[in-house]
């Protein structure tokens, strides 16, 4: 090692560059230095704080899920069929559009909820955890925060979704007063005479288990995306600690 420090140093010297050439390459030296477990433990605690609190905040702002080519909530797979049939319903087309709309406003006032479950699964992350997960594949990170949350968040997050649905949030009506009306009018339809002899079948998909495993599945993705940022660039994370330890397992 002391021979690398005296190359260094002579070629720094010999190029004739000055203290900030040489405190860049005694920074790039200490990044190629394999991190302790104390700072593995520390880098993928910021990592996945940062990760999963951005995510939540750009899902929670408006137009998080409404506006966005992946994550927009639509209506659950079992309710296709009122697309198809929309005529039964006098405006149905109106009340598909309005449910729609409601779902994803509701689904944006819930994620804001999600941070400080990630956060207490991210403070009692282990040692052993961290060196694990540095270890691991590209979405490491994100898989251990998706298994040890995941049970938790469903428990958690479940009422807030809930509640959320029931919330007034555009033109004063609920999502799920829109879903109710939608849904209703249909299974009407489907279990009228005329509905039976179409074969239509009743809608019975809950409205909050949709809109939970949406929102999850956008929370880790975007968790995930984060994730491959800093793995693919860690030079460019902000926090020093996160940039030597994700340096470190990108050459390795």
């Amino acid at each position: 090692m002391k021979l690398v420090w005296l190359c260094l140093v002579a070629a720094v010297l010999l190029a004739g560059c000055g203290a900030a050439t040489l405190k860049n390459a005694a920074s790039a030296i200490e990044i190629k230095r394999a991190p302790s477990d104390a700072q593995m433990n520390e880098a993928l605690k910021t990592a996945l704080r940062d990760g999963a609190t951005n995510a939540a905040n750009q899902l929670a702002k408006e137009g998080g899920f409404g506006k966005s080519s992946i994550y927009k909530i639509y209506l659950p797979t079992e309710a296709e069929a009122i697309a198809q049939n929309v005529k039964l319903i006098p405006g149905g087309q109106k009340l598909i559009d309005d449910a729609i709309t409601r779902i994803n406003a509701a689904a944006e006032s819930a994620a804001k909820e999600a941070s400080p479950i990630f956060a207490e699964t991210i403070a009692n992350m282990t040692i052993a955890d961290a060196i694990g997960i540095l270890k691991g594949g590209e979405n490491a990170a994100t898989n251990y925060l998706r298994q040890k949350t995941s049970g938790a968040l469903k428990t958690a997050f479940a009422p807030k979704i809930s509640a959320a649905l029931d919330r007034r949030l555009v033109a004063g009506v609920s999502a799920r007063t829109s879903w109710d009306a939608l849904v209703g009018g249909y299974n009407k339809a489907a279990n009228s005479l005329a509905g039976k002899i179409a074969k239509l079948e009743p809608i019975r998909t809950s409205l909050n288990d949709h809109v939970l495993d949406k929102a999850l599945f956008a929370l880790f993705s975007e968790t995930a995306n984060a994730e491959a940022k800093i793995r693919a660039n860690p030079l460019g994370a902000a926090d020093a600690t996160v940039r030597k330890v994700f340096e470190y397992a990108k050459n390795s």
